[in-house]
């Protein structure tokens, strides 16, 4: 008799999920285009030459993303072309003052995107976009472990966007077009009288004030609250208030909450602040309970982490609507490289100081090297170096070497001794231009072998370099101490040498009582009644400060392109994301051409210019910073000791095969000389040819994805616009609508009537519109707005389908030019 064998079965958990995996709503996005990643929506449309508009004013973007044979069943080519219009249209509303026109970076593009798709599927019908949520979560659940599941979605859950963009991305600009976004679909569908008011929620007044003023180049109304403020206009305005003016009662210089309860449209800028247990939280979803809201942040995956609600965590993977976080960012070439470097122990003084002095070398690297090279540099649109110090503890004491000093004062007194000390500043010089082998990483090797080749090159000795670091990096014309000077009616702290120029700039909460620690430990410290603000003018062409010491502020509510080296001082765990937020403003970068991305190294591009596109972090007893290359590895970013640098080769076009045009004879352009068209009556050879506008896309948008994927099986009906359905449209805003909509495309030269609008759609011969038929049935006025809607897409089809004959002068000859359809670039030609 055989023995029975018992058999042990292993049950194999799935690994947990990354927050960044949990996802739900932008995987669902993404669903509709039929892709499961970021990386494969976005494969070949990353180049520049897919950014900004075609002739018509169409996105080239949206000519990639409907380059293929089928339709995408949930996003057909004319519905992907109506949120295209919108997008384009926004952006243009947003142009106002800026120096240049805005193109959007294909990340920028798809965000905006995403926001049209869900916008419009919120607005139609909220209660199907819940039954498609959830019918997505309960699929996302099916193939996750018990502790990575998602709860179902509600109503209310759908109120709610969030953005997660790398510092850099154009988080400011997105926001405005969401604001817009917003508007127009409350607009579409007769609900912009529900709008109680537009607000902006900042982490603090000096981002306020940043916001005002990008709001004003926007053309968009703004003004930071007060009391007094908009009044009958506050659905109009964009009411901007600081997150610690909101109370639970009314006081002299903050407001209750429940002044602003209504429905309202709420913007959140950092949008991870809160999750560490502040009560701010609660109040912005006061403030939002019956409207909506948008959030960005650049560090919602740090802030889950380090808060661990299971709540929070469930909030944000089914708000999060676009992920476009740093690793994104790097990957695809934005922004400086870095460096990341960390002296976890600095208490040999003698390490200590030669580590000080390796920071402020390889600054003064770069701003030697950004002086030299002025002229090669210059297409590459980089600004002259800052360098920033960051101290956790501004006024808070500790004891050292029987001094009370603070972060900030211990970088002072650095400073000083670097200044005033020349001998000991020369030997640690010496010893950095020589290589020695005494500041080993983890694995013994040197950390700044080879870091100061261009010095070297220069033929700098120490005595030499060490002169010209006082006259270019510390404006010191003449030598002296380092003043230390505090500015009363700016609340600043001014640094020079001497009576030189200022070199430096302290922007802290506490100046005062920073000014006594100084003086305390023997810093030549004074005050000054009046004084230009040096922090304000950092971003002036001719500013001459150089460094920027103060706290976690400048994490929030500050914008530079001139940030290229950072020193973070006792920096530890809980100050995580702050730090994450003032890495992301240190690298970024204009970039040659305006593209934001690093120079990728080859044949032309100037010598060093790595070094000077880089970010340098120099850690001092910066616990955070171990864990945040790690973060950053875990993120899939190289760390820095295995990074390798990649030259493309140049590929360059072959006049005549690579590049098929119609070239008109010099002088003349097609628009301003030829005949200007006019919208009229289709010809015989257009009848044969309708325009065909299928309805049922936007009606299957509220339908579930399993019923939508038998699209192709439905019957579909047909119907026409009646005088009866006609009598009830509003002609004058659909002949603006169709003004708007020329000039969106350029064509500027096309003229349009009233009568030959009511005319056209009293003769239905010339169109074919799939549609049910009981959409064209009067039950209520939201049919009337329905029907109207078809009505301009009927004539906006028309306008870019109707023949124009012009006469173009060529070489001897004329040529009778036929355009059908000038959005798809279909021209054919006749000769006469």
């Amino acid at each position: 008799m055989a023995r029975r064998r018992t058999a042990t079965q292993t049950v194999t958990m799935p690994p947990p999920l990354r927050f960044d995996q949990k996802l739900v709503l932008n995987q669902y996005l993404l669903s509709l285009f039929e892709v499961t990643k970021l990386e494969d929506l976005a494969r070949d449309m990353k180049g520049p030459e897919w950014e900004g508009l075609d002739e018509n004013n169409v996105s080239r973007f949206y000519h990639h993303l409907t380059n293929r044979l089928y339709d995408r069943a949930q996003l057909p080519k004319d519905l992907l072309l109506t949120y295209d219009q919108n997008i384009v249209r926004h952006t243009l509303a947003i142009r106002g003052k800026r120096e240049r026109p805005i193109t959007w970076k294909y990340f920028q593009y798809l965000a905006l995107l995403f926001t049209e798709i869900y916008l419009d599927r919120y607005f139609r019908d909220p209660e199907k976009l819940l039954a498609d949520l959830n019918d997505w979560v309960e699929k996302f659940n099916a193939g996750v472990g018990a502790a990575d599941r998602v709860n179902p979605y509600t109503l209310a859950d759908l109120r709610k966007l969030a953005f997660w963009n790398a510092t850099g991305s154009g988080k400011t600009l997105l926001m405005h077009v969401n604001i817009l976004q917003y508007r127009h679909y409350l607009a579409l569908h007769g609900r912009e009288k529900e709008l109680s008011r537009v607000i902006l929620l900042t982490p603090n007044e000096g981002l306020s004030r940043q916001h005002e003023e990008e709001f004003a180049l926007s053309g968009l109304p703004a003004q930071i609250f007060s009391k007094d403020g908009a009044g009958l206009y506050k659905g109009q305005y964009i009411e901007i208030i600081d997150i610690h003016k909101l109370k639970d009662e009314m006081g002299e210089k903050t407001v209750a909450v429940e002044a602003f309860e209504g429905n309202n449209l709420v913007l959140v800028d950092e949008g991870h602040r809160g999750s560490s247990g502040e009560d701010w939280k609660a109040k912005r979803d006061k403030l939002c309970a019956e409207g909506f809201s948008f959030e960005y942040s650049a560090t919602f995956g740090q802030a889950m982490k380090a808060s661990g609600k299971a709540a929070l965590i469930q909030e944000y993977a089914k708000c999060i609507l676009f992920d476009y976080s740093y690793k994104y960012f790097y990957r695809d070439g934005y922004g400086k490289d870095y460096q990341i470097l960390n002296l976890a122990n600095d208490s040999d003084d003698e390490i200590r100081q030669r580590y000080l002095t390796a920071c402020l070398l390889t600054f003064y690297q770069q701003l030697r090297l950004f002086k030299d090279k002025q002229r090669e540099y210059a297409p590459y649109l980089l600004e002259k170096p800052l360098l920033v110090f960051v101290g956790s503890k501004v006024t808070a004491v500790r004891s050292e070497n029987k001094r009370k000093v603070s972060d900030v004062v211990d970088i002072l007194l650095f400073l000083n001794d670097f200044i005033s000390k020349p001998y000991l500043t020369q030997r640690h010089l010496k010893r950095l231009l020589e290589n020695r082998p005494d500041l080993p990483d983890h694995k013994g090797r040197e950390i700044f072998a080879g870091a100061f080749g261009y010095l070297i090159k220069q033929g700098f000795t120490p005595e030499t370099l060490y002169q010209d670091m006082l006259k270019n990096l510390f404006n010191a014309q003449i030598l002296g101490t380092l003043h230390v000077e505090r500015f009363k009616q700016t609340g600043e702290i001014g640094l020079r040498v001497a009576n030189n120029e200022y070199f430096g700039v302290i922007n802290v909460g506490d100046d005062s009582e920073l000014a006594k620690l100084c003086e305390e430990n023997g810093l030549h410290t004074t005050a000054l009644d009046f004084s230009d603000s040096l922090f304000r003018s950092l971003n002036d062409k001719n500013s001459q400060v150089n460094l920027l010491i103060g706290s976690k502020k400048f994490s929030e509510g500050w914008n530079s392109w001139r940030v290229s080296t950072m020193g973070l001082m006792n920096v530890g765990k809980n100050e995580g994301s702050e730090i994450i937020q003032l890495f992301g403003r240190g690298v970024r970068l204009k970039g040659k051409d305006f593209s934001l991305k690093r120079t990728v190294l080859g044949p032309g591009t100037p010598d060093y210019i790595n070094k000077v596109e880089t970010l340098n972090v120099f850690g001092i007893r910066a616990d955070y910073m171990r864990q945040f290359q790690e973060y950053l590895e875990e993120e899939g970013l190289p760390p820095d000791d295995k990074k390798a640098e990649i030259t493309l080769p140049v590929i360059r076009l072959t006049p005549g095969r690579n590049l098929k045009y119609l070239k008109l004879k010099d002088g003349l352009d097609f628009k301003k000389h030829g005949p200007n068209p006019v919208l009229g009556r289709p010809n015989k050879v257009l009848l044969k040819r309708p325009v065909v506008v299928d309805y049922y896309p936007k009606l299957q948008a509220i339908i579930s994805g399993k019923a939508t994927a038998n699209a192709e099986s439905i019957v579909k009906q047909t119907g026409q616009i009646t005088a009866a359905h006609l009598s009830l449209l509003n002609w004058e805003s659909i002949y603006f609508e169709l003004q708007r909509y020329k000039n969106e495309r350029g064509w500027h030269n096309l003229c349009l009537s009233r009568q030959i609008m009511q005319d056209l759609l009293h003769q239905p011969d010339w169109y074919v519109l799939y549609i049910p038929k009981d959409e064209l049935e009067f039950t209520d006025f939201a049919r009337v707005r329905r029907w109207q809607e078809i009505a301009v897409t009927l004539l906006k089809n028309t306008v870019s389908v109707t023949i124009t004959i012009t006469r173009v002068p060529g070489k001897g000859k004329e040529w009778n030019w036929w355009i059908w359809r000038s959005t798809a670039k279909n021209w054919r030609r006749k000769g006469k």
